[in-house]
């Protein structure tokens, strides 16, 4: 399929990573720039950067956490010899198949591949329309974890952004998404510019490492 996404090597996972943040680097820096120098437009460009910077942020979370499981998945591992996160994927998938069936062939069919899923290979291909991971929108430090913990990734990258990730960064977005009035600081939008900057490269990091270090078999430990 034309949306499929070949992740085989560490070398291409790194380089889909490497672009990705590239693209939302040029448009994040734009925008900066435009904010440092337009002081006309300035409440205007601050509003809609901020919501600019959250969707980059998730974007990329997104964009990272998924590359990582097709990578994983074009290793062509037993279920057996991953963490139990890629099981989980799994049976996600066939769960809502499942609901969404009253037949019980349908269910009947879930219980054999729950049953069987440990002699299985995960080889699901990344596909742009299907993807393995989604955020819901919302990248608070919530979703963050859970995402985390969906991919089988350790990393406390997020635990001292946490409270700012909650209270200012998603709070500034949601006034902004929701047409609600309210007057944001430059200081504002280039801490967040700054702080969305970081994380982005730090989750590079953490997806490459993980990657490289085979975290995503049974008996491995993330570094931190």
């Amino acid at each position: 399929m034309a949306n499929n996404i070949n992740v085989k090597t560490i070398e291409k996972l790194e380089e889909l990573l490497t672009q990705d943040i590239a693209w939302r680097k040029k448009e994040m820096i734009s925008l900066k720039i435009l904010v440092e120098h337009d002081e006309v437009n300035e409440p205007i460009l601050l509003r809609s950067g901020i919501a600019l910077l959250c969707a980059h942020f998730e974007g990329f979370i997104k964009k990272a956490s998924n590359c990582y499981v097709g990578y994983v998945a074009s290793q062509k591992h037993l279920y057996s010899e991953l963490k139990e996160n890629f099981s989980a994927l799994k049976m996600e998938q066939e769960f809502k198949a499942c609901a969404a069936s009253e037949k019980h062939s349908v269910h009947k069919n879930l219980l054999t591949k729950y049953e069987t899923l440990s002699t299985r290979k995960f080889n699901d291909k990344y596909n742009l329309d299907k993807p393995f991971i989604s955020t819901h929108s919302n990248p608070s430090s919530t979703e963050l974890e859970e995402i985390l913990m969906s991919i089988g990734v350790e990393t406390d990258i997020f635990d001292t952004k946490a409270q700012y990730i909650d209270n200012s960064l998603l709070a500034n977005r949601h006034s902004v998404v929701h047409g609600e009035r309210s007057e944001l600081e430059k200081d504002d939008f280039l801490f967040t510019f700054n702080i969305i900057m970081e994380l982005i490269d730090s989750y590079k990091d953490v997806i490459v490492s993980a990657a490289e270090e085979k975290s995503y078999l049974r008996g491995t430990e993330n570094g931190k």
